[in-house]
């Protein structure tokens, strides 16, 4: 009987370490491979030189500058989906949970590129936005920073990757009580109030899942950059993509690996402040 839960268990863990652990590993060792011109592919000399060639080229501002928009736009996704979140488990029935939830999902129905490229004709020179502004005297001429711009990236971020944020925050409302929020109303406290001292609270392990699952789409996402930050734009799947073609695979991994070690930092602060576990625990009372 000891032995049955064990068998159950060893195929996902096996399928866990084969697909996902064992790449990571690999990608790490390979960061500290030598480039082989000879045979044309990396040979086991340890080096750092992939390391030390992220300091060249303004690399590392290709990383940081990632970093940051990754994380700003995985906050503006916390925002905007923490009212959607509140708004289809407190002020929704069953049903109509299903079908808002649904919705939020319809974006991935359609090709990332034609996402992307669908933001280019509404935010365009001749797009939707320009042409209304102007039909309503607002401007004169067309608003150029609309497109091809950071603003322009973040909202195409945000359009893509806000229901990675709406669904770790709707698991995280189902674990709290309606009675909790109606009991701190009936003892006097206004509703911002009960929403800041006690869902908040409650919920961050879904506000934090829900930054986090946004940050590590944005950080490997490329078209988005590509299609709406305009030709000088880059990322670091840009970057990688770009080291990839003049087969500099040594500097590829070690640009991966230096985004990894960010992300597995977060994962760890985020799992000891706030518990992501919890996310799967019982409904707080």
């Amino acid at each position: 009987m000891n032995r049955r839960p064990l068998a159950l268990i060893a195929s996902p863990l096996l399928a866990i370490l084969m697909l996902g652990v064992v790449p990571l590993v690999l990608v790490l060792v390979w960061s500290f491979w030598t480039w082989d011109p000879a045979t044309y592919w990396i040979k086991p000399d340890l080096s750092l030189a992939g390391y030390s060639a992220i300091l060249d080229a303004g690399r590392w501002t290709v990383i940081v500058s990632t970093l940051l928009k990754a994380a700003g736009t995985a906050a503006l996704c916390v925002v905007l989906a923490f009212p959607i979140a509140y708004a289809v488990h407190f002020l929704s029935g069953p049903r109509l949970q299903t079908l808002l939830l649904a919705l939020i999902t319809i974006p991935f129905f359609t090709s990332y590129l034609i996402r992307a490229f669908s933001w280019r004709l509404v935010l365009g020179r001749t797009g939707i936005v320009n042409t209304t502004l102007q039909q309503l005297g607002l401007t004169q001429a067309p608003l150029d920073w609309l497109l091809f711009s950071n603003f322009a990236v973040v909202v195409g971020l945000v359009a893509s990757y806000l229901p990675f944020a709406v669904f770790p925050l709707v698991l995280a409302f189902r674990r709290v009580s309606p009675d909790l929020m109606a009991a701190a109303q009936d003892l006097g406290a206004g509703f911002w109030r009960a929403v800041l001292t006690i869902l908040v609270p409650l919920t961050m392990s879904g506000i934090f899942a829900g930054f986090l699952f946004v940050f590590v789409m944005v950080a490997g996402s490329s078209t988005e950059v590509q299609m709406l930050g305009g030709a000088g734009a880059s990322i670091v799947s840009v970057m990688i993509n770009d080291v990839m073609r003049v087969a500099n695979y040594p500097l590829a991994f070690a640009i991966s690996t230096v985004v990894l070690a960010v992300i597995f930092a977060l994962v760890l602060i985020g799992n000891a402040a706030f518990g992501l576990a919890s996310l799967f625990g019982e409904e707080e009372r």
